[in-house]
């Protein structure tokens, strides 16, 4: 039976996307070990990838298209409406102009069975067509300086909807693949997968040298999973049984120290987990439960010359109960405190020095601590009898930013806040843990909008995605004049906001010459993520190296936006 009498369709007039011309079927060839390893959307990238290169572009795609099967189709055009719904929702991808594909899109997700997939997308098609006159005068702006959202909210409700289905169908779409491999793809022999495959399966590198090694009993990965480095050295050992990791695992640093281990306890009925540092000495002990990740009992921190940095027993994830010891890094001791029915009872601490500062629950308790890299938080806290009493600070990078005057455990007194340049930010007036007054302050009478550059690139990503290193990555050189094109997200500009740092990353493909060829949205924080990738293939770079020549390569830029 045909695709369209399953269906119950007829052959569609108009959808030169839709064909398919079994006589040219491209098929890629693809790595075994590869194929049987991958999962969700790493397995979909994995397979997408050859039969993007070979479509080639948007140009190329109906007379390419025609060499695709109707299951390569499912996985090539959904690929489309999941990287633009994922990041505008509906309301770009067809601002953006994919909108014919839907028909492709649709047919090809009912051809997988994935009928409620493609019912959303119907929905969404639905909408689009009574607001076509809309969506064509909008594309005369930018999306984002449109009022398209806020038109077509009917359509954005669905937004949430595709959240829920999307790992469904990419789900689908793998099941069909493996149930059918060969219709769309090879293995690296060009011969058909064997589903039941038994043996030694290997994935490389780009320069062919092992990058992962296995066995396969009947398809499923059985016993030892080892990685290497690219250097060769070992990397990773992972334990499987019957397709499914058993939890023990452990991880290298290249120079052969352990990284890594989870070792399997089951007299305790739980996971022990050990961290370390690359001089071999131990970094973090924790415990796990072996039916679910969550944290429990023993409990160890240790500084890099393998001194105990801290010590104590959880009962769940981030619930610790007992005593709780803490050690400076000479061994000295740091804090003395107890959890005892979910409250933290600080009894003593002592300086770097030796000087006890807080005695029996009543003194001064100073600590650091560091939520993300480059910043650092130092703390002090006046105490009596166990309960924060007395002023409050906490400096950030040596700046103050906040101040609280407590009484017996509660806001008593002025709470301020700072931005990062030291003024103040809000301040309020509490009573007795009430709040009696609030105030807000700008962080400056005239506030500026800047923009600054992250450029990142490490070999290792690029060897995990198997793309061509260089010895050396590119670098813009015009900064100054992508900056004047940007446009700083307004929402960064309200008081609330204008001590936070904004940002959006992107991946660029940048060829022999220095240009842009390809812009790939990563992530954005309080921005829209448009500010930046509407002008990133304005950038120009000087191209990256390998063996002293130019060559096609890649970078990672993260925008920074700030209010100063």
């Amino acid at each position: 039976m045909g695709i369209f009498n399953l269906f119950g369709q007829d052959k569609p007039k108009q959808d030169p996307y839709w064909e398919f011309d079994k006589q040219t079927h491209f098929r890629p060839k693809l790595n075994k070990g590869a194929f049987f390893k991958l999962t969700g959307f790493d397995f979909g990238w994995f397979v997408l990838e050859p039969i993007s290169k070979f479509v080639k572009d948007r140009d190329h795609e109906i007379e390419k298209g025609k060499s695709l099967s109707y299951g390569q189709k499912a996985l090539y055009y959904w690929w489309y409406i999941d990287g633009q719904v994922t990041n505008g929702g509906f309301v770009q991808f067809y601002y953006n102009g994919y909108g014919s594909y839907v028909p492709t899109i649709i047919k090809s997700l009912e051809y997988i069975g994935d009928k409620k997939m493609a019912e959303l997308i119907q929905r969404a098609e639905n909408i689009y067509q009574k607001n076509k006159k809309l969506m064509d005068k909008a594309r005369e702006k930018d999306l984002f300086d449109s009022d398209l959202y806020e038109k077509l909210e009917e359509m954005s409700a669905l937004d949430d909807e595709y959240y829920e289905l999307k790992g469904k169908t990419m789900t689908k779409i793998e099941k069909h693949i493996r149930k059918n491999p060969n219709e769309i793809c090879l293995d690296e022999d060009g011969k058909g997968f064997d589903l039941k495959y038994s043996g030694e399966c290997k994935t490389f590198y780009s320069d062919n040298s092992p990058k992962e090694v296995f066995n396969l009993e009947d398809g499923i990965i059985n016993g030892e999973f080892k990685s290497f480095y690219e250097s060769g050295k070992l990397k990773e050992q992972i334990q499987y049984s019957k397709g499914e990791q058993t939890g023990v695992r452990v991880e290298y640093f290249e120079n052969g120290n352990k990284k890594y281990s989870i070792r399997k306890d089951s007299a305790l009925k739980q996971f022990e987990h050990y961290w370390y540092y690359e001089n071999g000495k131990p970094k973090k002990l924790e415990h796990k439960l072996l039916d679910k990740d969550e944290r429990i009992g023993e409990y160890k921190e240790w500084y890099d010359n393998g001194q105990l940095a801290e010590t104590g027993i959880y009962v769940s994830t981030h619930e610790r109960d007992g005593k709780w010891l803490e050690f400076h890094k000479d061994g000295s001791k740091k804090l003395e405190a107890e959890f005892k029915n979910g409250h933290f009872l600080i009894q003593n601490c002592w300086n770097e020095k030796g000087e006890q500062t807080l005695k029996d629950g009543t003194g001064l308790y100073i600590y650091d601590c560091s939520g993300w890299e480059g910043y650092l938080d130092h703390n002090e806290q006046e105490y009596k009898n166990y309960k924060r009493h007395g002023q409050q600070k906490t400096f950030t990078n040596g700046v103050l930013r906040l101040y609280q005057e407590m009484e017996n455990g509660v806001e008593n007194g002025y709470t301020r806040n700072y931005y990062k340049n030291g003024k103040i930010k809000e301040e309020k007036l509490c009573k007795k843990g009430k709040a009696i007054s609030i105030k807000t302050f700008p962080k400056s009478d005239n506030p500026i909008g800047k923009v600054s550059f992250q450029y990142l690139m490490k070999q290792e990503w690029l060897k995990d995605e198997d793309l061509p290193t260089a010895d050396t990555y590119p670098l813009c050189i015009n900064e100054d004049e992508i900056k004047k094109l940007i446009k700083i997200p307004k929402s960064l500009f309200e008081p609330q906001y204008q001590d936070v740092e904004g940002s959006t990353c992107l991946w660029l493909s940048v060829d022999e010459k220095g240009n842009v060829t390809d812009v790939k949205f990563k992530s954005a924080y309080m921005t829209e993520g448009q500010e930046f990738a509407e002008v990133a293939d304005k950038m120009k770079f000087t191209p990256a190296t390998k063996d002293e020549k130019n060559v096609a390569s890649f970078i990672y830029i993260i925008a920074n936006f700030n209010i100063e």
